[in-house]
């Protein structure tokens, strides 16, 4: 299995978590942004959008983090994936609670202090209320029991992880004091041995 992406990308780093939780073999083949090479020819053959990562697996290719997270899962026959139907439908729910609700207010602030993309003032005061309510949906879930999904660490927690890492380095870090059960969730997670691997800790 060989993944194609850079060790700095959010979404890479939720395919290298999904990796090191499942304990999958994999290649890593750095694409750089400083070069280009995600907008050349023969990475756009494989991520035709010109983004990361991108998956081949003998002969068999894909490309966007959350299905990629959930094909590694199944080969790994699924332990991040809950068994029962309920959990499972929670667990999809809160991937699209990252996805729709969450990751897009949190690059504002990401790409105003971690990767230096100026965003206006008006953009960073409607990210930070939408990350409180993100934020405040996720503490009420958290209040009454350890992980988005249930009981045990799944896929959707995984999606959000990339995110707080990097958003610990700007002034939204704060807003977990306002959610402890979230920051509580935080600790854990960013406790893993998976993740130290992932983010190169």
């Amino acid at each position: 299995m060989k993944i194609f992406g850079h060790p700095a990308s959010t979404c890479t780093r939720k395919v290298l978590m999904t990796l090191h939780e499942t304990k999958t073999p994999f290649e890593f083949v750095l694409v750089d942004f400083a070069k280009g090479e995600h907008k050349q020819p023969a990475h756009l053959a494989r991520q035709p959008f010109g983004q990361v990562p991108a998956l081949e697996d003998d002969g068999f290719q894909m490309y966007e983090s959350r299905a990629i997270a959930r094909y590694i899962d199944e080969k790994a026959a699924a332990p991040l994936t809950p068994k029962n139907a309920q959990a499972r439908a929670v667990m999809e729910q809160w991937i699209s609670v990252e996805t729709s609700n969450y990751s897009g207010h949190a690059m504002k602030f990401i790409y105003q202090f971690v990767f230096h993309r100026e965003q206006t003032p008006e953009t960073l005061k409607a990210a930070g209320a939408g990350l409180d309510l993100a934020y405040a949906t996720m503490n009420r879930r958290l209040a009454a029991q350890p992980f988005l999904a249930g009981e045990a660490f799944s896929i959707a927690d995984l999606c959000f992880m990339p995110y707080l890492e990097y958003l610990a380095l700007s002034p939204a870090a704060t807003k977990l004091v306002e959610h402890p059960h979230v920051a509580a969730w935080w600790a854990s997670v960013s406790a893993r041995p998976a993740w130290a691997k992932t983010v190169g800790r």
